[in-house]
């Protein structure tokens, strides 16, 4: 089976450390160009017109809740020096499972010329503080095994556990 569902616990992941020169800040409906851009670049799409218009049809659908619900803060960006690099995209339940109320994270992507720097750690780190402070104590995901093997490394490091569902 490639397709895992994984879970961990906030407090094993709100002290993770955070890149000399990254800010971290909440995305927002303003961002939606720069995180289509960012989308199509992290997952290596053609760089297209057509490519480019669904990557930002698809942020506009998950600003408005179709992936599951965003609290107000729960969308969070890295940027380098005015660029955005990384994001991490956190909602509360999810398109698959409409009784589960939990977060999970749907989306954590960065750009290929900043992996390996930490960025998609601290973008975990700091939606667990967010979510941690909504009142929630653990955070999912879904992943396929096939299509991001380093996340999956990334996951296991941080202590994400697979659960059956």
């Amino acid at each position: 089976m490639s397709q895992l569902t994984l879970n961990s616990q906030l407090k094993a992941l709100k002290n993770l450390s955070r890149p000399a020169g990254i800010e971290l800040a909440t995305l927002t409906r303003y961002d939606i160009p720069a995180l289509a851009a960012l989308y199509v670049v992290a997952y290596d799409s053609p760089e297209t017109a057509e490519v480019l218009y669904e990557a930002v049809d698809e942020m506009r659908m998950s600003f408005n809740g179709e992936f599951g619900k965003p609290l107000d803060n729960s969308y969070v960006g890295a940027w380098h020096e005015g660029d955005l690099v990384g994001a991490i995209l956190v909602t509360i339940g999810t398109p698959w499972d409409d009784s589960d109320k939990s977060p999970y994270i749907v989306d954590l992507m960065v750009h290929p010329d900043f992996r390996g720097r930490g960025i998609a750690t601290a973008l975990i780190g700091e939606a667990a503080k967010r979510v941690g402070a909504a009142g929630y104590r653990d955070i999912g995901l879904q992943i396929d095994l096939r299509e991001a093997k380093d996340a999956a490394r990334l996951y296991d490091y941080l202590g994400f556990e697979e659960i059956n569902v």
